[in-house]
């Protein structure tokens, strides 16, 4: 009996471990800024839009996404993905995310200006969790700490 419940649990353990372990095939092609929209001097909606290459035979949803902005290590804005977004199996998939961001500080956005392209982005980092599931075989929960905002695309 106790030699099966071994068993069990080492299958089970297998079975989870190896349930995500194809997402290391995704690769994301192109993301780019779609829309974005200052709502008032503490939030705004962000659009970005993705080409993601899935040769794996599994569909990937992502079902949260959630960060925080920092500016000089201080917590600058949050974001958070609006509502979940699913990536097909064995094809390329384009689509776009939404999030919500919500400035902590509307003192410092207003004195980096409003102007996005004027930002001087070496100073803002991100600290990213996100949750994607495979329908059937579990999720996995993806964490970033500290990433430069010019590196996040690379990193992903």
């Amino acid at each position: 009996m106790k030699k099966r419940l071994i068993f069990l649990s080492l299958i089970v353990v297998a079975l989870v471990s190896f349930g995500c372990a194809k997402i290391r095939e995704v690769k994301i092609t192109d993301l780019s800024l779609k829309r974005f929209e200052l709502l008032s001097t503490s939030a705004a909606i962000m659009e970005i839009q993705y080409n993601v290459d899935n040769p794996s035979g599994r569909t990937f949803i992502l079902s949260a996404a959630d960060g925080m902005l920092k500016k000089n290590g201080l917590n600058f804005a949050q974001a958070t993905l609006m509502q979940a977004d699913t990536v097909s199996a064995r094809g390329v998939t384009v689509g776009v995310i939404k999030f919500k961001i919500d400035v902590l500080d509307p003192l410092a956005l207003l004195s980096m200006g409003l102007n996005l392209s004027k930002w001087d982005y070496k100073d803002l980092k991100v600290d990213a969790r996100a949750t994607i599931k495979s329908p059937g075989r579990g999720k996995r929960v993806i964490k970033y700490k500290d990433i430069p905002v010019e590196n996040l695309a690379k990193r992903l």
